[in-house]
């Protein structure tokens, strides 16, 4: 009769434990949030989306303005080149001194002043190449910049998807720290009335310092997090920002042939490679110029006289008006043009194969962000199922503890089943994210 008594008065306690266990472990993991979550949002005034974050990167980004001051220097070289093509006016005045003069041959002081007018008509299409030559170098920087504002909303979305990630790797830590404490008292109680041994509330113990190690890891891992996203955005490594999550799946659809053709058309590295080419055919052009005739005309007005202001001559007239055209042809140079003209075709030669490597490379990061896309999306679904068979476990086992039929070692080993599948999920699904990212960057849609 007395051990029946005991019976039901042990499985009384087992039952009111578990549910003092089960209420206290909730409230313990629901204040941790709540207090992570406190301090983010009452360290920042604002709430952060991503396109505040790509905007603010992009507004103040060092690479940026060095493209934009890039294109306006490109923008007056270009104008420079084509002012190549205009008339070129000058200027002279002059003053002679000869006390040993001998009129009429001569006089002792001798003023002019002259004015010229002078056109190039043609130079072996140099000056046209040349504003050629400029209009592609002002591209080429326009590309440059694409690409450089690929790179940094690309790195925007990774730092900011870190962020969050490593975040929810906190909550996770915070929450298995507070089971484990909940599940050690418990095991303390126990151990006391001596329903376990000691060395099942030593176990739990040791689980419990194993989760405050990885939750000061995670914790670490959620500061750099946010120093390199506030590195992108220009601000102090240590400010603290609350930035909006973005917990929804949404399925890509793209094709691997649609991603190839999108980076054969998109990718601005591309572009840049096909420019170099087209410099390097203009600059053939340019090799072979000085070896070619050059034509030019001249108008030349003179005054002379003997006074500063040259307005009598004795000697002659005090105005001469002259009209020259002129041809020079740098005809022989022993072979000096053959030899520059094959550096130069070469030189295309060696464009052309850059460019093939090129393509191949992006290829082959389309496809590494194509198919780590579909693994990450894979992964969603296993590990949200994984985290409902964790849960279920992790239920079933501490039920088993509480009525004393399961051991210590199957509550933390089904604590840490849980807490590594939460981990799981949350990776996969900002990893998911970052790679579509990625991919965008690949085929260069990101900033489209």
């Amino acid at each position: 009769m007395k051990r029946l008594v005991s019976i039901s008065l042990l499985a009384s306690l087992s039952f009111f434990s578990l549910v003092l266990f089960a209420h206290g472990a909730a409230k313990s993991a629901r204040s941790a949030a709540e207090s992570v979550q406190l301090t983010k949002t009452d360290m920042s005034g604002n709430v952060f989306t991503l396109s505040d974050c790509v905007s603010i990167a992009l507004d103040s980004s060092p690479q940026i303005l060095f493209s934009e001051a890039d294109i306006i220097e490109k923008q007056y070289l270009l104008q420079s080149s084509q002012k190549d093509l205009y008339p070129s006016l000058f200027f002279n005045y002059g003053y002679q001194y000869a006390p040993d003069a001998y009129v009429p041959f001569g006089t002792e002081d001798y003023y002019s002043y002259t004015f010229t007018i002078e056109q190039s008509i043609y130079r072996g299409r140099s000056l046209i190449t040349g504003v050629e030559l400029g209009e592609l170098d002002l591209e080429l920087s326009k590309a440059s910049m694409a690409q450089t504002k690929n790179d940094i909303i690309l790195a925007v979305h990774e730092a900011y998807y870190n962020l969050l990630k490593t975040r929810k790797f906190e909550e996770v830590t915070v929450q298995a720290v507070e089971e484990r404490k909940a599940h050690l008292k418990d095991a303390k109680a126990f151990y006391e009335a001596g329903l376990i041994p000691k060395n099942d509330m030593l176990q739990s113990e040791v689980q419990l310092a194993g989760a405050e190690i990885e939750f000061i890891r995670a914790k670490n891992l959620s500061i750099m997090a946010l120093a390199r996203l506030n590195t992108l955005l220009r601000r102090p490594v240590e400010t603290e920002i609350e930035v909006q999550d973005v917990l929804k799946y949404e399925p890509s659809d793209i094709s691997w042939d649609q991603a190839v053709q999108q980076a054969k058309k998109y990718r601005p590295e591309l572009r840049q490679s096909e420019i170099a080419i087209e410099q390097a055919d203009k600059n053939i052009i340019l090799t072979r110029a000085p070896y070619l005739p050059a034509v030019s005309v001249s108008a030349n007005y003179l005054k002379q006289g003997d006074d500063p202001l040259a307005q009598d001559y004795p000697i002659g007239p005090s105005e001469v008006k002259t009209a020259l055209a002129t041809l020079e042809w740098r005809f022989w140079a022993w072979g000096q043009s053959k030899d520059e003209m094959a550096a130069a075709r070469y030189n295309m030669k060696k464009a052309q194969e850059s460019q093939t490597e090129l393509l191949d490379n992006i290829i082959l990061q389309v496809r590494e962000a194509y198919v780590d896309t579909l693994e990450a999306e894979y992964n969603i679904g296993v590990t949200e199922k994984a985290i409902e068979q964790a849960e279920e476990d992790f239920r079933i086992n501490q039920s088993r503890y509480k009525a004393q039929l399961g051991t210590t070692t199957n509550v933390l080993d089904a604590q840490t089943r849980l807490t590594r599948a939460k981990i799981e999920y949350y990776n996969a699904l900002y990893n998911y994210r970052i790679s579509l990212m990625r991919l965008a960057w690949s085929t260069g849609t990101l900033i489209l």
